[in-house]
């Protein structure tokens, strides 16, 4: 197998997590100028000597999501207008995620015109972190690896379920149930979701864990994405009156619009747990680097394309 290189190329804030990656595989790492014309147009323009190696295109959607797309796309086309090898786009947090089937007629498939844009601009495979729905991957014209943050969210919160005399961890809805299940097995946690009912008579509705009983017990809510923040705030609110210890929430796409902040802090819940993929903004938002996940997606996408051997270290 040919050695080649691999580096990390990226735009924003995106250059945290494409940091840690570059650093936890010894690759390297650019960051791209970018800056926007007085009438609204994105310009960048890389900087530094890539080689004929693989290229990882770093950007994330948030916020500004249409931008950001577009700025994903100039980054590709960049990448192989400098004669690389190849080129992974990675969108850490994938704008356009939730529009991902025509819910009405006359609307387009979002996600699926921005993954084909990114196979069109160049990329020949991406790797993306938590999205929506995993089964969009399959409209981009190449390979794909959804990153799952379970692990990183699992050694972040170890200690909190070590100190607490019972942890649940749950899903807000049956959608998500997946991923509490994957960061409660991680966690060696009792893993549920949020079942919402309705009384016949009062119309009251009321939220309570399908089979668990949270009384007592302290309780991590897990999600892929909080946006205005009312589902959260309200699930935590309801598990607290229900006699929840304690509610934490660990959340990969933390984009906290309009006055969510000021729903959750409402809310009575402890901390919010989110990735490196967007910049959260609450002061109660512990930041959780996905960066070492990332970088082993993209080692793995890079030997299968393009018989990538990682080379050994100096000495």
């Amino acid at each position: 197998m040919a050695s080649m290189r691999l580096g990390f190329v990226c735009l924003g804030y995106s250059c945290n997590a494409a940091r840690s990656a570059s650093q936890a595989i010894g690759a390297g790492l650019v960051e791209a100028y970018w800056k926007v014309f007085p009438d609204g147009e994105s310009y960048l323009r890389i900087d530094g000597d890539l080689g004929d190696g693989v290229a990882v295109a770093v950007f994330t959607g948030f916020p500004e999501p249409s931008r950001r797309v577009v700025e994903g796309l100039l980054l590709v086309e960049a990448l192989r207008g400098l004669g690389a090898r190849g080129v992974i786009a990675a969108p850490l947090y994938l704008a356009y995620s939730r529009q991902d089937k025509r819910f009405l007629r006359g609307e387009p498939i979002s996600v699926r015109a921005v993954l084909r844009g990114l196979g069109a601009a160049g990329a020949d495979a991406l790797l993306t972190v938590d999205i929506h729905k995993e089964y969009s991957l399959e409209w981009f014209p190449g390979p794909c690896l959804n990153v799952s943050p379970a692990p990183a969210f699992a050694e972040a919160l170890r200690g909190i379920v070590e100190e607490s005399k019972r942890t649940y961890v749950l899903a807000p809805d049956r959608g998500a149930f997946p991923r509490a299940k994957r960061l409660g097995e991680l966690l060696g946690a009792p893993f549920d979701y949020l079942e919402k009912t309705r009384d016949r008579v009062t119309g009251e509705v009321t939220v309570r864990p399908k089979t668990l009983d949270a009384r007592g017990a302290t309780v991590i809510i897990v999600d892929d994405i909080v946006s205005t923040g009312g589902t959260l705030a309200k699930a935590a609110r309801l598990l607290l009156e229900q006699g929840a210890e304690k509610v934490y929430a660990a959340i990969t796409h933390c984009l906290l619009v309009g006055n969510a902040v000021e729903k959750l802090e409402e809310s009575g819940i402890e901390k919010l747990f989110c990735a490196n993929t967007v910049e959260p903004r609450w002061s109660k938002a512990r930041v959780v680097d996905i960066g070492p996940l990332v970088a082993e997606a993209a080692r793995k996408l890079a030997e299968r394309l393009y018989s990538y051997e990682q080379e050994a270290p100096r000495t």
